[in-house]
């Protein structure tokens, strides 16, 4: 029993963000970095032609009472990564909001989760 409860109160301290959710920029190439400064952000799409390559969510988190502090900023970079990972160049429709409790569906003190579409402009 000891075995199991030494390394879940590790990770419960230690706090993994959503599992995996969070994608580093430096894992990134300088391509796809270039590609993430060029994401256009839209909120109303209507009159474009896209294509739409899926839901996506990026997240911002507080992992541990004692990391840093979490931003709307962060949530947008992360659903730019996101997308680009997917082969797009825009956002569609991104909506963010801030939770200051504890999140525990991404295993957060406190977050921003923005969530928006990853289209190709054609």
């Amino acid at each position: 029993m000891k075995g199991v409860l030494v390394p879940l109160l590790a990770l419960f301290l230690t706090g993994c963000a959503g599992f995996g959710q969070v994608e580093r920029v430096d894992d990134l190439s300088l391509t796809q970095i270039k590609a993430m400064n060029e994401i256009e952000i839209i909120q109303n799409p209507s009159s474009l032609n896209y294509v739409s390559k899926g839901k996506i969510k990026g997240i911002s988190c507080k992992g541990s009472a004692f990391s840093g502090d979490t931003s709307e900023q962060a949530a947008m970079t992360q659903l730019k990564i996101k997308a680009v990972q997917l082969g797009a160049n825009a956002v569609l429709y991104p909506t963010c909001s801030q939770d200051a409790s504890v999140d525990w569906g991404n295993n957060c003190w406190e977050s921003w989760v923005c969530i928006g579409e990853a289209a190709f402009l054609e």
